[in-house]
C-alpha cells in the first residue's frame, strides 16, 4: 500500500511543479505569453529558474522510482523496508520540493540525496522480488 503512496506522490509532484511554474509564467509574463510558439524563452533565473529545475527533477525522479514502485506493488511486496523507503521518498521528496522553491539549497540537497537512497533501496528491494521469484 506504500508503495502505491510513493507513485501516486511522485506524480502528483510532477503535476504541482508545472502548475506552479505554470502560474509563475502567467503572472510575470501575462496570459498572452501562454498562447505563443514562446520562442523567447523563459526566465532561468530567481523563482522561474527554479520552479523549472523543481519540474525536471521530480521527472527525473519519478522517472528512476516508478519501475521499482511497479514490480513492488504488483508483487504486494510491503515488508517493514519497503514501506519505511517509501514513506521516507515520498515525505523526502515533498520537502525537497518545497526547500527548492523556497531557495533553502542545504535542505534542497539533503531531502535530495534521502530521496535517492530511498530510490537506490526500493529498486534493490524490487530486484531482489524479480531474482526470487
Amino acid at each position: 500500500m506504500f508503495v502505491s503512496i510513493t507513485l501516486l506522490t511522485a506524480g502528483a509532484l510532477v503535476f504541482t511543479s508545472a502548475a506552479i511554474q505554470h502560474l509563475n509564467t502567467v503572472s510575470s509574463r501575462g496570459v498572452g505569453f501562454i498562447f505563443t510558439d514562446r520562442a523567447t524563452p523563459l526566465d532561468r533565473e530567481g523563482f522561474a529558474g527554479r520552479a523549472a529545475r523543481t519540474l525536471q527533477n521530480n521527472l527525473e525522479s519519478m522517472g528512476m522510482v516508478t519501475p521499482a514502485g511497479l514490480v513492488l506493488l504488483l508483487a504486494d511486496a510491503d515488508g517493514m523496508v519497503v514501506t519505511g523507503a517509501a514513506l521516507v521518498y515520498a515525505l523526502t521528496r515533498a520537502g525537497f520540493t518545497l526547500s527548492y522553491w523556497a531557495g533553502i539549497n542545504k535542505m534542497r540537497s539533503l531531502f535530495w540525496g534521502i530521496g535517492m537512497a530511498m530510490i537506490a533501496v526500493l529498486t534493490i528491494n524490487a530486484m531482489l522480488v524479480v531474482v526470487t521469484r
